[in-house]
C-alpha cells in the first residue's frame, strides 16, 4: 500500500479514537519518528565547547590517570 494511502486511512482511525492513553502512546511511538536528528546548541553551550577546545589546544587538560592520582591523594588526606 502506498505510504499516502497509509497516512490517510491512519488519520481517519486516529480521528476516531477517544482513549487518551492510547493517544499518548501512539504519541510516544510517532514522537521518535518525527524528531529531529540534530540538537541545535545554545549561544552558551557553543562558547563553552569553543573554550574546551581552546584549552585542549593549549594543553590546559589532565589525563584521566592524573585526575584518579590527585583523587587517591585526597581521600587519603582526608
Amino acid at each position: 500500500m502506498e505510504a499516502n494511502n497509509l497516512k490517510n486511512i491512519l488519520i481517519q482511525r486516529i480521528q476516531a479514537i477517544n482513549d487518551e492513553a492510547f493517544l499518548n502512546a501512539l504519541k510516544i511511538l510517532t514522537d521518535a519518528k518525527v524528531a529531529t536528528d540534530y540538537y541545535s546548541l545554545s549561544q552558551f553551550e557553543q562558547e563553552k565547547i569553543n573554550k574546551a577546545r581552546q584549552q585542549y589546544t593549549n594543553g590546559e587538560t589532565y589525563s584521566q590517570e592524573e585526575i584518579k592520582r590527585d583523587i587517591d591523594s585526597w581521600l587519603k588526606s582526608a
